[in-house]
């Protein structure tokens, strides 16, 4: 399966780093980006992604109501939330609001993403 991305992340650093990590494989498919929560949940309809990567905390919407946004109205899509913090914390707030699961940014590989997709422990 070839899985359709959206990325969002206030960072254009970040978002150019993960597309080439996307570009890398033939799992993923980059669809869209977005550069804040309210063009995230802009692109979500019309793009129809399989996976949607947000910033935990990006300018509002923040990715954390990206994921309760995609877990209420889109069943068939994932998200994933990311961040440049990495306190365990996170994971439960990302979970609790619908996420398939929370990477810190530094650990973020499409080993990682490949095995949060399937359920697995992504470390």
């Amino acid at each position: 399966m070839v899985y359709r991305v959206i990325v969002a992340d206030d960072e254009p650093q970040f978002r150019d780093w993960l597309r080439s990590l996307l570009a890398e494989s033939v799992d993923f498919q980059l669809v869209g980006e977005a550069s804040n929560g309210s063009e995230a949940v802009h692109l979500i309809p019309s793009l129809a992604p399989d996976l949607v990567i947000a910033d935990m905390y990006m300018p509002e919407p923040d990715g954390l109501e990206v994921a309760r946004y995609v877990q209420d109205n889109f069943p068939g899509t994932k998200a994933i939330l990311v961040s440049a913090h990495q306190e365990r914390v996170y994971e439960k707030l990302a979970t609790e609001e619908g996420a398939l699961a929370f990477i810190p940014k530094t650990m973020i590989s499409l080993d990682a993403l490949r095995r949060a997709l399937k359920g697995e422990d992504w470390r």
